[in-house]
């Protein structure tokens, strides 16, 4: 089965996208559920194609005493995490108590995801 190269590339973000409407607008724990398996279903496949596409070295992500500051798993995922945490808080807290630290992580969490997907794409300099 072919998938046009456009659709391919922009799924992760369709499949986070729609998690997160589907949370935000809908009020169901089966659509939480469902809501939860997309989202989850469009970090697993960008940070797996992130990490299979990365053109930066893997000690380049460890810390000056040589040894990662999370266990890679999680570094790879807490963009996601900060965003999902950051949505849960938006729709269930309600006022300022939920909007402030909701979208100061929301934007935290896509920052740090920009920034990794800029990063990753950038050529490394020969050493």
């Amino acid at each position: 089965m072919y998938i046009p190269k456009s659709l391919y590339e922009a799924l992760p973000y369709l499949y986070i996208a729609i998690g997160v409407a589907l949370f935000m607008l809908l009020d169901s724990p089966f659509i939480y559920v469902s809501a939860a398996c997309l989202y989850g279903a469009g970090a697993l496949v960008w940070v797996t194609r992130s990490s299979y596409r990365r053109k930066n070295s893997r000690h380049q992500v460890e810390n000056r005493k040589n040894r990662l500051l999370f266990p890679e798993r999680l570094y790879e995922y807490l963009p996601f995490i900060y965003m999902a945490v950051g949505v849960v808080i938006l729709t269930h807290i309600p006022g300022l108590y939920g909007a402030i630290p909701g979208a100061v992580l929301c934007l935290a969490g896509a920052l740090v995801w920009m920034i990794r997907a800029i990063y990753r794409n950038h050529p490394v300099a020969a050493s």
